[in-house]
Parts: structure tokens; C-alpha cells; sequence
């Protein structure tokens, strides 16, 4: 694999230098109209540029004033769904995990994991780059970013061939704002939120770019905290259902978090068909979860036993970095294209955990005490590198790729992986019938102290649509568990409940197929279902000989299927509305160490709402909300919620001031049960999201909008979940 990416490399630097450079240069010797932009294809509302009439001397750059289109709040295309938060005024204000909230079918829980609609999980990245990151660690990076600095966010549900096989849910990207303008600019933005607990962001963005060179450097500040509760229940039985014990815990936890993240990069146009990029992206800060939680232990006639007072504080210094150096070489103006990624990310944790428990009899006496210190050092470095091979012919174009990768983990144990694949798609048009058909082979070896894989697997894809109505899409992917879930390190969470990593945990393989018919892009419906061989799902288990329980990540078998309906329409001049309905159903089978009691899944609803409303030229305001019914997720039940949010937005020449009100109603709380042979638990939990935010952003300087021709090959997509 290495030895074919050496050889692209070589391809393409004998193409470049043999390759006569056609292009028309300007009065100052660089070219004008074949350079090509190492950004991304330039998101719909972005400043744009009238092209030159044909005929016309095309070596003429015309730079305009700041002319924006507006791009629609939400666009459903046949491959993605965009969401362009500039146009969407509820999320200004919010760092970007709380603008996830917002998203039409995607949930974040409690603990940071982002499901999408019916429990599917997803994937996010940043830029075209995967984080490499667990759902607690991704969430904590998450809520150190604003909103403000993001041009559009992205949901594939069923990701193509040429995306990393890891990861059987939807793919997030996260697209960061580009500069696209001649000279200087930049922009300032801040927030204060007056939630339960105060919070604040800012940012800053500064750019600059001539025809030789395109410099940008910004850095976000978040701090912040968030209050919630939960109430559990769990009852300890014996195999006939009989109660052994009962423990009742009232948790209360606030998690705090204060980031820096700065950025920078700079682009250099070599020549006309050739460009080098380095981009850097660090954050650094400290989160905490301090958790206090009161607990009375009963007998099996629900008589007093004990009581405790016990409390959890996690604070950990985290620091991260990811760097990327990118090549991109035009091999022609007819569209061929080559680029060469090489990246290195680097994650450093420092967590110390310290837990203090009192404990007293049934007549309030005090018996003893327990405490612990637990550090959790732990240190990830990746390595990879990826060569990216566009190629058009008539009616379609054909693409090509090699990735190589290896990450080195340390923590209490030490593991090393390797990952290494390659991908080829085509597209073709016929008549009536858009073709795509990809095929993905990828070996994935990992080595650690306990346990040790080895894979070699192909994932297909497929898509077709019929006369832009009919559609069809059917891929197989899998989900690699995350580091931190194979490591069998068993921690304490609240007095009775652990958490232990399984290293002998399964990857999971899934089937993911879609058939749907959309109707004039107003009208959209889908159906979809998901096959998974060894769906990973953290269940809790009572310790033998104990009345505490230990959560660890356990394979079993499931599948779902969702029906989904969409409607987006502009009903009037200044009312537009986009609606999402879904109805799915989870049921999975398996019964590990006879504790789960497997039953059928219920059918649930799911429904979301966005209303934006044109109310002058300067003032908008728009109204966003989702309400999910009770529903299943494995052995887990939760209870149903709503969230309603709303904002104004007045638009300045310079700028723009926003007032949000989220979750109104205070009613994103809701209940949930887990049942199993030999435990049954109930929990009530409540999250004090409700609040109001004030927001600013001021734009500077005088760059002026130009057009730059944007490179064919398709955006970089690569994807591992660790921890």
C-alpha cells in the first residue's frame, strides 16, 4: 500500500512537469483562470463572482462587491442533507455540540453520544478529517467550538465507497468557513448565555490572500457549565423475579468545560495547476464532571439497610492537535486530478478522578468512609496518509484511492493499528438512470496487550435514481469499538455502578439499504433498514457476590427500519417551512450471560419542524422544534420529549445581532427502564437546558470577492473512532 502511494506521488509530479502550462496569465505572471482551490467547493450563500462572457479575455479577473445569496436553511440532495447554519438564526450562539441539538433526526445524549433517528450511530468529522475520538472526548472538543465559525454541516446516510468503511450510522461533517476573498478581512463574534449556570463564547478570524497565497488564523474561546439530575431505581433479583435488594440513588452532576481553539493555515498557489496546503488545528482546556449522589440500600422487603453519601470529581487538562500538509496537482483542464493528503493528529488526556463515600446505619450513624484516586492518563498519536485519483470521461467519471494509516495508543495498556485500503467508484448517466457503483477493501490489524485482531474485508456500494424521483441506496460498512471500550480498566461512576472496557468487544458488520421517491424536492419519502452482525451496546451486569453493577460493552444481533417523509417548501415570500415525520422500530436478539430479557422493539414516532420567517430585509426569526415518543433501544426504554426553540435576527451592514431562546418549555427531561434477568432499573432524569442568548458578529476589512475554479476531485473523507 505505501509502495502505491509513492508511485501516485511520482505519476503526478512527472505529469506536472511535463504537462505545458496552458493557462492565460495576467499583466503580473500568474495565472488567472486554470489555478485550482484547494478549499472546498464553495458552500451556497458564500460571496460569489460573475464569470466573463464567452468569447470574452477570461485572463480578466472581475471583483465584485459582497454580493450573498442566501442558500435555503435545509437542502436534501440525492447523497446528503445540508444544513447551512448561517441561514438558521436558533443555533447563533450555540457551540456546535448544541447546534447538533438542533438538527433535524440527530441526538445527543446525556453523556455526549450523537445517534441519529431510531439509535443509528454517526459519525463526525471535521473538515472532510475524522476526529479519532470517543463520544465523551468528541463531545468535550465539540462544546469548545462555536457554531459562528461553521459555513454548513452535512448528513450522508449512506456514505459511498470512497468514505472509511468504519462507522454503520450516518456520517456528520462539519464544515468549517473558508476565506474566499481577494485582500484583507475577517470577522469578531461573541455570546453570553444565561442558562442555569452562566456561559460565554467568542471568536476571532483574520485572513489575507493575494494571488500568490491564501493566510487564515482564528481561535474560539468557549467556557461554560450545565446542570442535571437523575433519579434510578434498581432492583436486584433473583432468577424467579423474587427482590433480593433495592438501591435508590438521587445524582445530581454538573460539567463544566473552558477551551481555547486556535487555527491556522495557509494555502500556496505553486503554479496554475498546482497547490500546497498546511492547516493546523489545536484545542486546549480543562473539563470537569462533578457528581454528587445519595443513596439508600434496601433488603428484599424494601426494609433499610444502609445509606451513602458519595461524590465523583473528573477533571481532566486534555490537549489536541491535528495537523495536515496537502498536495493537489491538476493533470489537465479536463478534469483529471490528483491529490496527496499526509496528516498527523495527536491526543493527549490527563483525567484524575477522586471519589469520596460516607456511610451510615439505618439509625443515621456514621460507619466508616471510603476514598480513591484514580488517574487515567492516556495518549493517542495517528499517522496517515492518502493519495485521491479523479478521472472524467463522457456521461460520468471514475474515481480511485490507497489510504495507509497507524495509530499508537497508551494508556494501561499499550496498542498499536494498522489500517490500510483502497477504493474505486464509477459514475455514469444513462439516459434516464444516474449509475454509481463502488467497492472498498480495507485490512485492519490491532495489537495490544490483552487482545489482538486481524480483518480483511470488502464493502460494496450502490446507488441509483430514476429520472431525479426514484432512488435506491444499499452499502456495507462496519463500527470499529472505540479504545477506551476494549480496555479492561473497571472504574467506579456512582457508589454501586462501574464501568469496564471488554477486550474481547466485536466489530460490528452492517447492511444499511434506502429506497425512496421524491417528489418535485418538495416531498420526500424514504424507506430504510439496517442489518447488524454484533451491534456493540454498553449493558450493565451485577457483580457476583454484590450489590453493585458494572456497565461493559457487549455484543448482540439487532435490526430496524425507519419510514421517513419530508416536506420543505417556501409557502410564501417570506415563510419557508421544512418538516421531518419518522416512524421506526428496533428489535434485537441475544441474551449475554443470561441477564438481558430479550423482547420485541416498539414502533415510534419522530417529528421535527423548521419555520423561518422574512420579516423585513434586515429582521428575521425562525422557529425550530422536534418531538420523540417513547422507544426502545435494546434493553433500554425511554420515555418521550419535546424541545422548542425560537430567535430574532436583525442583519447590519456589518454584522448581525441575534436573540435565542432555547428549549422554552424547559421539557427535554424524560424517563427511561432497562430490564434484564436478575435487574430491573427505572431512572427520571431532568437537563437544565432552557435559556436565553444575545449574540454579535461584526465582519472587517475590504477583501473583495473573487472566483477561483474549483478542483474536481471529491472531498477527503476518512473516519476511526478511538478514544
Amino acid at each position: 500500500m505505501r509502495k502505491l502511494l509513492v508511485l501516485l506521488i511520482l505519476f503526478a509530479l512527472r505529469a506536472g512537469a511535463q504537462t505545458p502550462d496552458t493557462a492565460r496569465r495576467d499583466t503580473r505572471g500568474h495565472a488567472a483562470a486554470q489555478r485550482p482551490d484547494t478549499a472546498k467547493p464553495a458552500p451556497e450563500g458564500a460571496d460569489t463572482m460573475v464569470r466573463a462572457a464567452p468569447g470574452a479575455d477570461t485572463a480578466r479577473r472581475i471583483q465584485l462587491g459582497d454580493i450573498r445569496i442566501a442558500a435555503p436553511p435545509i437542502e436534501r440532495r440525492l447523497d446528503k442533507t445540508v444544513i447551512n447554519l448561517d441561514q438558521r438564526i436558533t443555533t447563533a450562539g450555540a457551540t456546535v455540540l448544541e447546534a447538533l441539538q438542533h438538527l433535524p433526526g440527530v441526538h445527543v445524549s446525556a453523556d455526549g453520544a450523537i445517534t441519529m433517528t431510531g439509535g443509528r450511530g454517526a459519525t463526525v468529522f471535521i473538515d472532510g478529517k475524522p476526529t479519532y475520538l470517543s463520544s465523551a472526548d468528541l463531545a468535550g472538543l465539540l462544546n469548545g467550538m462555536s457554531a459562528s465559525g461553521v459555513q454548513r454541516i452535512e448528513i450522508i446516510t449512506n456514505p459511498p465507497s470512497k468514505y472509511d468503511a468504519s462507522g454503520t450510522g450516518a456520517i456528520i461533517n462539519i464544515v468549517r468557513k473558508r476565506n474566499r476573498k481577494q485582500g484583507f478581512s475577517g470577522s469578531v463574534n461573541g455570546s453570553l448565555v444565561s442558562e442555569h449556570y452562566g456561559q460565554y463564547h467568542g471568536g476571532v478570524m483574520a485572513v489575507y490572500k493575494n494571488d500568490h497565497v491564501n493566510l487564515y488564523v482564528s481561535d474560539a474561546y468557549t467556557y461554560g457549565k450545565q446542570l442535571g439530575d437523575r433519579y434510578l431505581t434498581s432492583d436486584i433479583e433473583d432468577a424467579h423475579g423474587a427482590l433480593l435488594a433495592e438501591e435508590v440513588s438521587n445524582n445530581r452532576t454538573v460539567n463544566g468545560w473552558r477551551s481555547d481553539n486556535p487555527a491556522v493555515g495557509i494555502d500556496w498557489y505553486a503554479s496554475a495547476r498546482t497547490t500546497l496546503s498546511l492547516s493546523a488545528m489545536g484545542a486546549v482546556g480543562t473539563t470537569s464532571f462533578d457528581t454528587h449522589s445519595s443513596l439508600e440500600t434496601t433488603d428484599g422487603h424494601r426494609v433499610p439497610v444502609q445509606y451513602e453519601d458519595f461524590s465523583a470529581l473528573n477533571v481532566d487538562h486534555p490537549y489536541h492537535y491535528f495537523t495536515t500538509l496537502q498536495w493537489s496537482q491538476a493533470l489537465d483542464t479536463a478534469g483529471r486530478n490528483l491529490t496527496v493528503d499526509a496528516d498527523y493528529a495527536r491526543f493527549d488526556y490527563h483525567p484524575v478522578q477522586t471519589t469520596h463515600g460516607l456511610f451510615y446505619d439505618t439509625s443515621g450513624q456514621y460507619t466508616g468512609a471510603s476514598d480513591t484516586l484514580l488517574p487515567e492518563h492516556r495518549r493517542m498519536r495517528i499517522y496517515s496518509a492518502q493519495a485521491d485519483y479523479t478521472h472524467p470521461f463522457k456521461n460520468g467519471r471514475w474515481e480511485a484511492g490507497v489510504k495507509t494509516s497507524e495509530s499508537f495508543i497508551t494508556d494501561s495498556t499499550q496498542s498499536t493499528e494498522w489500517i490500510e485500503a483502497a477504493y474505486a467508484t464509477m459514475d455514469r448517466s444513462y439516459k434516464k438512470w444516474e449509475v454509481q457503483a463502488g467497492l472498498r477493501v480495507e485490512k485492519d490489524a490491532l495489537r495490544d496487550t490483552v487482545s489482538r485482531w486481524r480483518y480483511l474485508q470488502l464493502f460494496p456500494t450502490l446507488f441509483l435514481r430514476f429520472e431525479k424521483a426514484f432512488f435506491l441506496r444499499l452499502g456495507r460498512r462496519t463500527d470499529r469499538p472505540d479504545y477506551h471500550e476494549m480496555n479492561p480498566f473497571r472504574r467506579p461512576l456512582t457508589p454501586t455502578l462501574y464501568f469496564q472496557g471488554n477486550p474481547y468487544l466485536r466489530p460490528d458488520l452492517t447492511w444499511h439499504g434506502e429506497l425512496g421517491w421524491t417528489w418535485r424536492n418538495i416531498f420526500t419519502i424514504t424507506f430504510m433498514m439496517d442489518r447488524d452482525h454484533d451491534y456493540m451496546r454498553t449493558l450493565p451486569y451485577v457483580d457476583p457476590g454484590d450489590s453493585t453493577i458494572t456497565r461493559r460493552p457487549t455484543n448482540v444481533e439487532g435490526h430496524s427500519w425507519n419510514l421517513d417523509l419530508t416536506f420543505t417548501k417556501a409557502l410564501t415570500r417570506w415563510w419557508t417551512t421544512d418538516n421531518a415525520l419518522s416512524f421506526f422500530q428496533n428489535a434485537f436478539a441475544g441474551d449475554p450471560d443470561s441477564l438481558w430479557r430479550a423482547d420485541r422493539g416498539i414502533l415510534a414516532v419522530y417529528l421535527s419542524f423548521d419555520n423561518t420567517f422574512t420579516l423585513s430585509r434586515r429582521l428575521s426569526a425562525e422557529v425550530d422544534g422536534e418531538y420523540d415518543s417513547e422507544h426502545q433501544l435494546v434493553s433500554s426504554w425511554f420515555g418521550p420529549y419535546y424541545m422548542v426553540n425560537a430567535a430574532l435576527k436583525w442583519t447590519f451592514k456589518k454584522g448581525s445581532l441575534s436573540l435565542n431562546a432555547n428549549n422554552i418549555f424547559q421539557s427535554e427531561g424524560n424517563h427511561g427502564s432497562d430490564h434484564y434477568t436478575g435487574l430491573s432499573q427505572f431512572s427520571v432524569s431532568g437537563f437544565y437546558t432552557r435559556s436565553v442568548s444575545l449574540t454579535a458578529t461584526y465582519r472587517f476589512g475590504s477583501g473583495k470577492a473573487t472566483h477561483s475554479d474549483v478542483r474536481s476531485s471529491a472531498e477527503e473523507e476518512r473516519r476511526r473512532a478511538g478514544g
